[in-house]
């Protein structure tokens, strides 16, 4: 009996005791189910959380691309074409946002917030959104939804779009071949006795036929070659369709249009490239064909045959002429031919560069072909008062240009001093001598600051056209 006795209390411990551990256990249970609840709930937010950014990411990208495309599309016709572009961005970014996010848009507690902003070249858009997700353990403490939010960025900045006019020297002292092994090569072969040392272009000289005869590539081929080669740069940089619009401009006493400013740079027969029409294997051009011809009544027009009219600039009014280097006509001539100064931010809106190419020497004479004479010429020495006929440019001419907010890119190509100068008609060669020195110093004042080149060999030629044109594009994405 005293064992039976003994033993109840301890089993009725025992008992007890796994009676509690049950309840505690039972209690302890709560949280760990409610922590899991929350949990799941957590992961459920997240998953509808990462749709709705990628879905904001989307937006934003939709909306400066559908901006951009506005004003591609509308800014030929429409000078601001901002609003319009804003506006279509955004509402497309609105769209695609619902479209991405899916079932998951239930959730949203108000329209997607999409917002086009165009600052110069910049496109930029932020999409945002907020949402509530119905909580399943969350309302166990009192938590029916839980709050998300996100937002996302893009931003885009457009090329701008530039006109090049290609203010290009033709006149008879571009004739001389392009390299000293050339120069050597047509002084052996000249059949000239006239005294002319270029591959002189006047009726009955013959150096300039023995020179094409021979494969003797001229200044005026290197230059037309390293035109060609910008045709292809400016079509393979392009981020725009027809963002670049490019013109060719030859002078001798006047600026004339030899290829009208188009945006169609190495297509058809009217693009710039066919009417320049480089051959690699003679190094010869069909713009060798202007060099000073010696008829003072042509137009350059008259020298492309697949020359079209066109509305992007004036017509000449006065013929290319000949005989000289008439440097303080040009830059107004060139100036009447850009109708308007944009800022480059649509293609109704350009942004006008002139890429003047010569030797920097001016020459007031000119050759009269009716009569056969040089009016203009000064005699050597040059009485003092008088202005002596060949000289250094005048600078100054250029800032016709540049007080319009045109940038003027020079580039010289060196007038080499005569060893031993003759008195053939009327000293030329004492008059180009004392004028060398000052041409570097004239021309790099013409420039528009940073946009000076010096170029020698036709390989220095192409590559400073090019390196003009890729700074001319670098400023005008610095500058928007």
């Amino acid at each position: 009996m005293k064992s039976k006795l003994s033993d109840t209390p301890r089993n009725s411990f025992a008992a007890n005791a796994r009676g509690s551990v049950a309840i505690i256990m039972g209690f302890s249970m709560i949280p760990l189910m409610l922590a899991a609840g929350v949990a799941a709930d957590f992961a459920v937010t997240q998953t509808v959380k990462a749709r709705l950014d990628a879905a904001a990411d989307a937006a934003a990208l939709a909306a400066i691309k559908t901006a951009q495309a506005t004003i591609i599309g509308i800014g030929a016709s429409n000078p601001n074409p901002d609003p319009q572009a804003i506006a279509a961005g955004e509402a497309q970014g609105e769209k695609l946002f619902l479209a991405q996010a899916g079932r998951n848009g239930a959730n949203l507690t108000g329209a997607p917030s999409v917002t086009v902003t165009i600052s110069g070249q910049t496109v930029s858009a932020t999409a945002s959104y907020n949402a509530a997700v119905a909580s399943n353990f969350g309302r166990i403490a009192g938590v029916d939804t839980l709050a998300v939010q996100g937002a996302a960025t893009a931003s885009l900045t457009m090329g701008k779009y530039l006109d090049f006019y290609l203010l290009l020297d033709v006149s008879a002292s571009m004739g001389l071949p392009s390299t000293p092994t050339g120069q050597s090569a047509l002084a052996a072969i000249n059949p000239d006795d006239s005294g002319c040392f270029f591959a002189c272009h006047f009726a009955g000289s013959k150096s300039y036929n023995t020179a094409r005869a021979n494969d003797i590539q001229l200044r005026i081929d290197a230059v037309g070659a390293g035109v060609a080669a910008l045709m292809s740069e400016a079509r393979l940089t392009q981020t725009l369709p027809n963002q670049y619009r490019m013109g060719v401009y030859p002078f001798i006493t006047h600026a004339n249009t030899f290829v009208d400013l188009t945006s169609d740079l190495t297509g058809d027969a009217y693009s710039v490239a066919s009417a320049i029409n480089y051959n690699a294997s003679t190094g010869s051009t069909s713009f060798g064909g202007l060099l000073d011809t010696g008829d003072d009544s042509v137009f350059a027009s008259s020298f492309n045959p697949n020359y079209r009219v066109t509305s992007n600039s004036p017509v000449d009014t006065y013929p290319i002429g000949a005989g000289g280097t008439h440097i303080e006509n040009i830059f107004n001539d060139i100036n009447a031919k850009i109708v308007s100064v944009g800022n480059g931010s649509a293609s109704s809106n350009t942004l006008p560069f002139v890429f003047f190419v010569s030797d920097g020497m001016e020459d007031s004479q000119y050759y009269v072909t009716v009569t056969g004479q040089w009016p203009g010429v000064t005699t050597y020495p040059t009485p003092p008062g008088q202005t002596v006929s060949i000289r250094a440019m005048d600078p100054s001419v250029c800032d016709v240009l540049k007080t319009r907010g045109v940038t003027v890119a020079v580039m010289q190509i060196p007038y080499p001093p005569f060893a031993d100068p003759t008195n053939y008609a009327n000293s030329e060669d004492f008059k180009v001598n004392d004028a060398q020195p000052n041409l570097s110093p004239a021309m790099q004042q013409c420039a528009s600051p940073g946009f000076f080149t010096f170029a020698s060999s036709p390989e220095e030629i192409t590559a400073g056209i090019q390196k003009l044109f890729l700074q001319a594009v670098a400023q005008a994405r610095l500058t928007q």
